[in-house]
């Protein structure tokens, strides 16, 4: 699964360089300046919200998180953005997977042929 990020989470006040271990090693990845923060590459949706989630009741309300990050599925072709506003994490599908409607070709194949009797 490979997902694309877009977007960042701001962090006030930034982190310092010691916290920035312990982010990283949840998955997302602190700027220099320690001021955002944006998902590592190799993270999946399900575990990204889960980490950020972590990372926001493990700081206490000592820092403030605010921001959007626009996740996409090119497998999928799924569109979801994560919300970090006032200490909640929410997730919101944007364009959830399409699902492949039937197709109404006949595959002859399959059928049997069937003869139409004469008419006399």
């Amino acid at each position: 699964m490979t997902m694309e990020y877009a977007g960042a989470v701001e962090v006030a006040p930034p982190m310092r360089a010691r916290d920035q271990d312990w982010v990283r090693g949840s998955g997302w990845m602190p700027s220099r300046d320690g001021q955002t923060i944006r998902p590592g590459s190799g993270i999946g949706l399900g575990d990204c919200v889960g980490s950020l989630r972590d990372l926001v009741s493990l700081d206490q309300g000592r820092r403030t998180y605010a921001g959007v990050v626009a996740a996409y599925d090119p497998d999928t072709r799924e569109l979801v953005t994560i919300t970090v506003r006032d200490g909640r994490v929410t997730r919101r599908f944007l364009r959830k997977r399409q699902v492949q409607p039937q197709s109404n070709v006949i595959d002859l194949a399959t059928h049997r042929r069937t003869f139409a009797r004469r008419i006399s």
